[in-house]
């Protein structure tokens, strides 16, 4: 009787999440979770995804669910503008680098605005306060904080804000046509452009691996989902990025290398796939367990992009003594 239960709540969970809507209508999606950021004060994970409002300011931004209002932000370094909403499902979401916000909201703050001018402001209104229906104007599109251009940036968070979740699994967002492309191997510091079936030597215990690797998409470059790396067969290491806690968010080399760059138009970035640590985003490293006695491997890597579509890349290692 409880497994009962327990399945039909998670249907009714996975309902709610599939009638989550976008924000933006017609849009589609130009960066996506946990990318690496290295503009702000640090280094950070990239907390959401962003649509595009075509480089358009005061372009309406819809609220993705039903809920109220928990908070404002203002002048924030990295987000900008903010709007936060509490969604009876237990889910936040959030709605960045924002112009101006709905009426109800612009005429509370604005007597703020005119008092602390460019002062990060953050203001908590009362539970059910003010309250939106799915689908309701909520705000405007701008490029406040560290936005180059105006888009909306999205996040859906749990109730006490600890973990950042991918908004591509709780929205009905259609998979774009793309490729998944790995256009550079770093293994052991050294640089090498792929090819199919190359075979890369490397010196020590283990390779150190790095991928530049991503989604083409409408001239566009978006961060992978999950990498899977196989060695003779075997998954030595798995990296999954479909949610960031608090405590992770300023660390992204966790996941990503020193060489990798995001900021403005630039992007260009490393996983690395070998051991540092394990959890988070971590979920599997079996390198400990990779034979030191063999001089020859098979290496393939499997890349998902954000709606879980995969591409095998294959090559060799060879073992330097």
């Amino acid at each position: 009787m409880k497994k009962t239960v327990a399945f039909i709540l998670l249907i009714l969970i996975t309902l709610s999440f599939s009638n989550f809507i976008p924000p933006v209508d017609d849009s589609y999606i130009t960066s996506s979770f946990a990318e690496f950021r290295s503009t702000g004060n640090l280094p950070h994970f990239h907390g959401g995804i962003d649509f595009s409002t075509f480089s358009k300011e005061g372009i309406p931004i819809k609220a993705i669910y039903e809920g109220y209002v928990v908070r404002v932000e203002l002048n924030d370094p990295i987000y900008g503008n903010v709007i936060v909403l509490q969604h009876p499902n237990g889910y936040r979401s959030l709605y960045a680098h924002l112009s101006n916000f709905n009426y109800t909201i612009e005429n509370i703050i604005k007597s703020l605005q005119e008092e602390f001018q460019n002062q990060k402001i953050v203001i908590n209104f009362p539970d059910n306060e003010i309250k939106f229906s799915q689908g309701d104007i909520i705000a405007y599109s701008g490029k406040t904080g560290e936005a180059v251009k105006p888009h909306c940036h999205l996040e859906i968070r749990n109730s006490d804000e600890t973990l950042m979740f991918d908004p591509i699994d709780f929205l009905n967002v259609q998979a774009p046509n793309g490729e998944i492309i790995l256009k550079e191997l770093i293994i052991n510091g050294k640089s090498y452009n792929y090819t199919e079936g190359e075979t890369y030597s490397f010196k020590g215990e283990y390779p150190k691996i790095e991928i530049n690797s991503y989604l083409f998409v409408n001239n566009n470059l978006l961060g992978l989902k999950e990498i899977k790396l196989y060695i003779a067969n075997k998954l030595v290491y798995d990296i999954l990025l479909d949610e960031v806690s608090k405590e992770e968010f300023y660390k992204p080399y966790i996941v990503y290398s020193k060489d990798s760059i995001a900021a403005g138009y630039i992007y260009k970035t490393y996983y690395k796939l070998y051991p540092e640590i394990l959890g988070g985003p971590i979920k599997v490293n079996n390198f400990p367990t990779l034979n030191t006695n063999t001089d020859f491997f098979q290496v393939r890597i499997e890349a998902y992009d954000p709606w879980k579509r995969v591409k095998e890349f294959t090559f060799n290692l060879k073992r330097e003594r």
